[in-house]
């Protein structure tokens, strides 16, 4: 409040200015009547304006208090009129199927599974039997001693002794109090993590600073001089938290050892030391954060309606079915389930998810059959009580989709997925059968795609590192054609890497968010990929990718993926053909700073920057180091216009469209449990409240984060001319339309959106697995 009385003096002092009122009249004696006469009374109404200005101020802010709490004290019940709105635009046939199955499981004996009914015996802050005791939603609200702690004020104490206090109410209760606690947390401490410069905080306060110019632009130039430095993921390990990994990769794969002035870090970093003080205060107590996590009761029955609300209430900063900040909504449950209507599966999933989604990345072809192999996965020990990963499939093309022939997994094959018994123990909510070979082969594809193709390729080995290299290489030239051309694809990597790095493996957060593996077993799962599957940038090209799976080039056509009764390969077109974006927009920028094609080899090796770049690239990016050692056609040992157009476009379509599809596009999966779980139990029963809870909350506050996206306005620097028009807070700047590097970052610009017309990339966010055009991110940057 203190805080608050000084702001509001000082910005009515700006806008005011009293000692400048008055007037300076041309008269002699109107100056001296002035001065003589109305002094006083002109202070005394300066006095009161300010009065009056401080108490709006005072009077607004009460308001917003009591609104937030208002809202708080609500949430439930909001939560469930979204739901209702979104569930009902579901298919009336797995409506009635999950309804069945709600009622099996009320109906059960000892032994039950929680459902949307029994769930407000948690839920319901006015019945007197709650199980949750008949304080506590009374202590859920903006400012309780419970969530203070989450905004880095006051201790963790009394957290911990409401914990305490849910433990002796039994289990259940203890997980599900502490669900419903870290859920209202987390939603104070959203802002921390999300909101970075030029992005809008909800609020009046914050629209009123809007008003200024606040909260900036979102792109700010790099500094000349400035570099980042450069260490191995080791060294940031015991400069950050003491202590080395065994794992030799961490010795050889390299991150910036700050985060650049250009980008504000403040947030972010009282956000991680939040996170850092409540470790420490849990450990100290001999406690492990992570091991309520690792409880496997309660559990939810397969239903949808129930597990959505589970996972909603008390998070505060947007709903369910929003398509905000970077979160595509739980829309992926309608997805499926209209797939499997349209493909008629009978309850089968992963056909529809093969023939349409991100996980068809991991597809091969051999002239017949599609084939996916999880089987490397195989050896590493799950988490106790949670089912192994592993297992292999089949598929062929049948008319428009791929229609699963064969599943192979803990020993067992299936060719059939129409079996009574296991439909019958499906609606008890038990996989048995196909369904949970089906279920972990599904988990194992979320694991291959979170934990290899997202961490370990695109953060580990690519992002924090280009980051790195080529702010440092590019430090006494921050104009340059390269380094202004890659700006937008190295926003913030370092900064997100980082700390995920951190939270993932210092924390154990990697455990289930990443896979259901403990988090020893991944980081040897990552090592092992490292040694026996080496990631060459080469192999990443779109060009090149298909082909070294087999894959017909006529999958990745336009027609096939128009024609309805022909399957496309929908994830490999929409990256191939923002991927010839790209290199159209490289070919573009080379034309204008390195002249025609005959003469821009020699012009690039007389350029030292680039020269210096690439002797860095090639020493620390592992995946071009190999892709030099092993693909000399593709790119060659010195830098040429060829070898720098192939590697950039696929660096460039890699660290922004891919990783939108592994990343923030992860929101068809995490909110759906059901029908693509990240964890499965190996008794095959029901879906544990405290992982599938815990992911939410995960991706939703640390992966789900908003950021700059391909199509924003881009900023003035990256181009050649510049144009400014308005004064101080009001005052723009942007390159001058005329300007030619500017033209061809339109062009870039105006394809992708021409894309998002087509239907394989307009079926997105309510409508599809992926985001839409306008919502995918420049860079590896959360």
């Amino acid at each position: 409040k203190k805080e608050l009385i000084g702001a509001a003096e000082s910005m009515y002092r700006k806008i005011v200015k009293p000692d400048t009122l008055t007037e300076q009249f041309t008269d002699t004696e109107s100056s001296t009547f002035e001065q003589e006469e109305d002094v006083p009374s002109r202070q005394k109404c300066r006095r009161w304006s300010f009065i009056s200005f401080l108490g709006l101020c005072v009077a607004l802010v009460a308001y917003a208090y009591v609104r937030h709490r208002q809202q708080e004290l609500t949430h439930a019940a909001s939560v469930r009129e979204a739901l209702q709105e979104l569930l009902e635009a579901r298919p009336a046939a797995a409506r009635e199927l999950e309804r069945q199955r709600r009622q099996l499981a009320d109906e059960a004996g000892e032994h039950k599974l929680l459902t949307k009914t029994s769930l407000q015996k948690y839920e319901d802050p006015d019945r007197s039997d709650s199980l949750l005791g008949s304080d506590f939603w009374a202590e859920i609200y903006p400012g309780s001693a419970w969530m203070r702690p989450f905004l880095g004020e006051g201790d963790w104490d009394s957290v911990f002794k409401e914990m305490e206090s849910l433990q002796t109410l039994g289990v259940s209760s203890l997980v599900m109090g502490g669900l419903f606690l870290g859920q209202a947390g987390f939603a104070a401490f959203f802002p921390f993590l999300n909101f970075v410069q030029g992005f809008e905080q909800p609020g009046f306060f914050n629209w009123f600073w809007r008003l200024f110019g606040y909260p900036g632009p979102k792109w700010k130039p790099p500094v000349q001089s400035e570099t980042m430095g450069q260490q191995t993921y080791n060294d940031y390990a015991k400069r950050s938290f003491g202590k080395a990994f065994p794992n030799a990769f961490f010795d050889d794969y390299v991150t910036g050892e700050r985060v650049p002035s250009w980008e504000d870090n403040e947030n972010h970093k009282k956000g991680v030391a939040i996170l850092d003080a409540g470790v420490k205060a849990a450990r100290s107590l001999g406690f492990d954060p992570i091991s309520p996590v690792r409880r496997m009761e309660p559990r939810f029955a397969f239903d949808n309606e129930g597990l959505a609300e589970l996972s909603w209430n008390g998070f505060y900063q947007f709903g369910p079915k929003d398509i905000k900040y970077a979160s595509n909504g739980i829309w992926g449950i309608k997805v499926v389930e209209e797939l499997m209507e349209k493909y008629n599966t009978k309850g089968e999933v992963l056909g529809p998810l093969m023939t349409d989604s991100a996980f068809s990345a991991h597809l091969t072809h051999d002239n017949e059959l599609f084939h996916i192999d999880m089987s490397a996965l195989e050896k590493y020990k799950p988490i106790t009580g949670y089912a192994a990963l592993g297992g292999r499939a089949s598929f062929k093309q049948e008319g428009g989709r791929l229609k699963t022939v064969k599943m192979q997994y803990n020993g067992s094959t299936f060719t059939s997925f129409e079996d009574e018994e296991s439909d019958k123990m499906y609606g008890r909510s038990v996989r048995s059968g196909w369904r949970m070979a089906e279920a972990s082969i599904i988990a194992s594809l979320l694991s291959m795609t979170n934990l290899v193709l997202h961490v370990k390729d695109l953060h580990l080995e690519i992002a924090a590192t280009f980051q790195a290299v080529t702010v440092n290489a590019f430090a006494e030239n921050i104009t340059h054609p390269i380094r202004r051309l890659l700006d937008p694809y190295i926003s913030r990597a370092v900064q997100a890497t980082n700390d995920n790095f951190k939270l993932l493996f210092e924390y154990n957060a990697a455990e289930f968010s990443l896979a259901p593996l403990p988090a020893d077993e991944q980081l040897k799962l990552i090592q092992d990929f490292i040694d026996n599957r080496p990631l060459s940038l080469a192999d990443m090209d779109m060009t090149r990718y298909g082909k070294l799976r087999g894959m017909n080039a006529s999958f990745s056509s336009k027609e096939a993926n128009e024609d309805p009764s022909k399957w496309g390969w929908r994830w490999h077109y929409r990256a191939l053909s923002v991927q010839n974006l790209y290199d159209d927009l490289i070919s573009c920028w080379f034309e204008l700073y390195y002249g025609d094609a005959e003469e821009q080899d020699h012009r690039i090796a007389e350029d030292k920057d680039i020269q210096v770049w690439w002797s860095e690239m090639k020493k620390h990016l592992h995946p071009l180091k190999r892709a030099v050692e092993k693909s000399p056609g593709w790119v060659s040992e010195k830098p040429t216009a060829q070898g720098l157009r192939h590697s950039l476009r696929t660096l460039m379509v890699w660290l922004s469209w891919i990783h939108e599809d592994v990343g923030h596009s992860a929101a068809s999966y995490v909110y759906n449990p059901v029908y693509t779980p990240m964890c499965v139990p190996e008794d095959g029963v029901g879906v544990p409240v405290a992982s599938f809870s815990f992911n939410v909350a995960a991706y939703r506050g640390f992966v789900f984060l908003e950021r700059s996206v391909l199509l924003d306005e881009p900023p003035s620097f990256w181009f050649d001319s510049e144009e400014c028009s308005g004064m101080l807070w009001w005052r723009k700047c942007a390159a001058s339309s005329s300007d030619k590097s500017l033209q061809c970052f339109k062009t870039f610009q105006a394809g992708l959106e021409k894309l998002g017309e087509e239907k394989a990339f307009s079926e997105c966010d309510k409508t599809g697995f992926y985001s839409c055009v306008d919502r995918v991110e420049t860079a590896v940057s959360s």
